[in-house]
């Protein structure tokens, strides 16, 4: 999500909340998580944000807050219960207001290209970082193979290949033909769901249960290795015929 630096407005919740309805993306694209759970999530967030006067640029920095602060939980917290709750509740509020940033910068008069660059180094920096903290998660207090260690690497892979895929798209196209615009897909909405950061984030609240967590942490990872295929051939073919 887009965000930029410009100046606090103080204002009425119920205002914000009224004006960012208007100013919501297309859901082409998106998966029936975000449309319905992170984006009105963030939504909500952007409205008490603007209500507070915080600039969008300052939500990206809280977001990256959050997200650091799960990941800290994650790797460095003993598995339990409240762990997993609290890792998951970081994680996820880190991904609202991401969300929330770009609904706060377009009612703010649109995103700067610094905000734009700091918000996707902030993204781009989540998705190894998460991945990481597993990794050392995995290493600390789950009895295992070796082998069992490349999992989370092969995610972090799987989910920068993916992130950059789709961040390139538009950029490289700019001096192209724009795609042809398409109908929203709820079959579509539903296939993207693995792929899905805040569905990502509901696998750790698995984590109470070293093996449970891992399974479906594999099981992901597995699904997400098949979809970036898909995806990855669907963007190289659409930019071949620009």
């Amino acid at each position: 999500m887009w965000a930029h630096g410009g100046g606090a407005r103080g204002s009425d919740l119920g205002a914000s909340f009224a004006a960012l309805g208007e100013a919501q993306k297309g859901s082409r694209g998106v998966s029936l998580y975000s449309r319905y759970i992170n984006r009105p999530s963030g939504r909500l967030l952007a409205a008490a944000a603007d209500v507070v006067g915080l600039t969008p640029n300052q939500v990206t920095l809280l977001s990256a807050a959050f997200t650091v602060a799960g990941a800290a939980l994650l790797a460095l917290a003993r598995p339990s219960v409240t762990q997993s709750v609290l890792v998951w509740l970081c994680l996820a509020l880190g991904f609202a207001l991401d969300s929330a940033d770009g609904q706060l910068a377009r009612i703010r008069g649109g995103g700067t290209p610094a905000g734009q660059w700091l918000d996707h180094v902030v993204d781009a920096g989540k998705m190894v970082l998460v991945h990481l903290a597993v990794l050392v998660r995995l290493y600390r207090y789950t009895p295992m193979n070796d082998a069992g260690l490349l999992v989370p690497m092969a995610f972090a892979l799987v989910s920068t290949l993916v992130f950059t895929g789709g961040t390139l798209v538009p950029l490289v196209r700019r001096g192209g033909h724009e795609a042809a615009p398409r109908p929203d897909s709820t079959i579509a909405a539903i296939g993207l769901l693995p792929a899905d950061y805040g569905v990502f984030c509901l696998v750790f609240l698995l984590g109470w249960h070293e093996h449970l967590f891992f399974v479906g942490y594999s099981l992901l990872l597995a699904v997400n290795v098949v979809l970036m295929c898909l995806l990855l051939g669907k963007w190289f073919r659409e930019l071949s015929r620009t």
